[in-house]
């Protein structure tokens, strides 16, 4: 019987907090510019008020956006003077932490430190975390209060019966993942329960006052942002990241998600399938967990697959469960089939050198070269700068450090350190080189920068106390967060608002249809942003609505 070698718990423990410090570094962190959906977070954050219980986006409400994420991220923006970029990305990555601890003391109090070691190096380190995590998102939130609610649910309730207890907190839970990722947390909490009859049945669990309490909060909930949403739908609003069934991209996700989940969790999918293993099953010594986490696992698998969504960070609400019930099998799984995955040492040696080779090639690989294995959409110029090539040599002899650490340690390292490490030398790689090339693309600060120097020399004041309205389908969330202005969203120039103000600012691709203003461009006739002109026209009041104001 294969038998790993126990390392002592610290040891451990500072080993995981390395790997996700070098994951999660400055570096990562660090205020490149707003990536993809980080600009409608980042509009968000911005326009968020106390006193507004609604968020909006560019003056617009927004059904299906909540209000947590945007709230904290202000606060560190305005509160703490941190940079909007690195605010929202500190918050997601402080919910990867929390969310590994909880992992860790969950898997330890199942079977023993060792799965809570496992657990945690698993949630924090696959590679949906490795691409999604390090980006300004509120999921990685949602997810932590979703796993802390079903958790609590299973400690107080099933494990302890203090059901008085276990619901009120769980509704308490509940209501901060609802409003912070809506109502996928709801649903993923309550319908695994109708898959958990002989674990949570019976009336003594439900007739309780504290059942009666934690629903009252959650429909208190509920009912409140459904009258926020029926105020909302009096007024223009809009809806992000939400795809229909008849969208084409929802049967393309549909048919792929068998394949990409796998990848999704690369390398912990060597490891992932064990706690379904019928052999393994029959000799678990604590089988009401492990019963209560597959089904979780399977019904939120089976969740996301179903329902359309624009956003694969909802991935982030399966790698907490499945952590923990990976780390409480981690031992079992070893005794069975360790001889197997002790294979897996030589093949992360070779994927050191791998990523030696890929770390050198995005350094001083031949630009043609390249583009015949992948789609550049940006150019190479990042290899020009001055701090480059001291990174690039730094990730290099770590991850060759990395490698020679596996070699020479073979027999005596574990396999679940084995797979840690070669998500690290993704992340070297990841962190080194591709972070480094996205962060080159500076269309949406130089758009609105220019933006911003043309509204300042026109109205002589900073940009902060300009009102920009904006018409068109173009977004433009991130372009126009960087010009500083206040953005409002307009169907067409007609709807203007009835303003004291002579003077108005209006973005627009197209000639204002609007004849009580006059207008004049104020950028140059060859301003574009990716192919695609733009113009900031002024409006000046005309005389007969000047008199009429009179």
């Amino acid at each position: 019987m294969y038998r790993e070698s126990n390392i002592t718990p610290w040891f451990g423990i500072l080993l995981i907090a390395g790997a996700f410090m070098l994951i999660y570094g400055a570096w990562v962190v660090f205020p490149r510019e707003l990536f993809r959906q980080e600009c409608i977070y980042a509009v968000q954050s911005l326009e968020f008020t106390p006193k507004n219980p609604m968020v909006t986006v560019q003056g617009m409400p927004v059904r299906n956006a909540y209000p947590i994420y945007p709230a904290l991220c202000s606060l560190l923006y305005r509160g703490l003077g941190v940079s909007m970029e690195t605010a929202l990305r500190l918050v997601t990555v402080f919910f990867i932490a929390a969310g590994s601890v909880l992992v860790y003391f969950s898997a330890a109090s199942g079977n023993g430190r060792r799965a809570g070691l496992v657990g945690a190096a698993m949630y924090c380190s696959s590679l949906l975390m490795l691409e999604k995590g390090v980006s300004g998102s509120p999921q990685t939130m949602s997810a932590f209060w979703l796993l802390a609610a079903q958790m609590t649910l299973f400690y107080f309730g099933l494990r302890r019966s203090q059901w008085n207890l276990a619901w009120p907190l769980c509704a308490l839970l509940l209501m901060a993942g609802f409003f912070s990722g809506g109502f996928m947390v709801i649903t993923l909490f309550f319908v695994p329960l109708f898959f958990l009859r002989r674990l949570v049945a019976g009336r003594a669990k439900y007739r309780n006052w504290g059942f009666f309490v934690a629903l009252f909060v959650v429909l208190l909930g509920c009912l409140g942002k459904f009258a926020i949403q029926w105020n909302i739908e009096r007024t223009t609003a809009g809806t992000l990241f939400f795809r229909g069934f008849t969208h084409p991209d929802y049967w393309s996700e549909f048919l792929l998600y068998w394949l990409r989940l796998p990848l999704r969790l690369f390398p912990w999918c060597f490891i992932a399938w064990i706690p379904f293993c019928a052999a393994l099953q029959r000799i678990d010594n604590k089988p009401l967990f492990s019963k209560y986490l597959r089904v979780l696992i399977f019904v939120t698998v089976v969740i996301l697959w179903l329902i359309p969504q624009g956003d694969g960070r909802e991935l982030f609400y399966l790698p907490g469960a499945l952590s923990i019930l990976c780390g409480v099998y981690y031992e079992l799984g070893m005794r069975r089939f360790g001889e197997r995955l002790r294979k897996l040492a030589p093949a992360a040696e070779y994927a050191a050198l791998l990523v030696i080779v890929m770390i050198a090639m995005g350094v001083w690989g031949e630009e043609k070269l390249l583009a015949r294995c992948f789609s550049l959409g940006l150019s190479l110029n990042f290899r020009t700068a001055s701090d480059l090539l001291p990174i690039a040599v730094t990730a290099m002899a770590g991850v060759l450090v990395i490698g020679v650490l596996l070699r020479s340690l073979r027999p005596k390292i574990p396999v679940w350190i084995v797979l840690l490490s070669v998500s690290l030398m993704g992340s070297i790689f990841y962190s080194s080189i591709m972070l480094r090339y996205q962060a080159q693309d500076k269309a949406k600060g130089r758009f609105g920068n220019a933006i911003k120097e043309v509204l300042q020399k026109d109205a002589g004041r900073n940009s902060a106390d300009i009102v920009l309205y904006k018409t068109g389908s173009e977004s433009l969330y991130g372009e126009l967060f960087y010009s500083g202005a206040k953005v409002i969203q307009l169907p067409s120039a007609e709807q203007l608002p009835d303003t004291q103000a002579h003077v108005v600012y209006l973005i627009s691709r197209s000639f204002p249809q609007n004849p009580k203003w006059s207008w004049t461009n104020l950028m140059p006739e060859n301003f574009s942003v990716n192919g695609c002109r733009y113009m900031l026209w002024r409006g000046k009041r005309n005389f007969q609505e000047k008199f009429k104001d009179k």
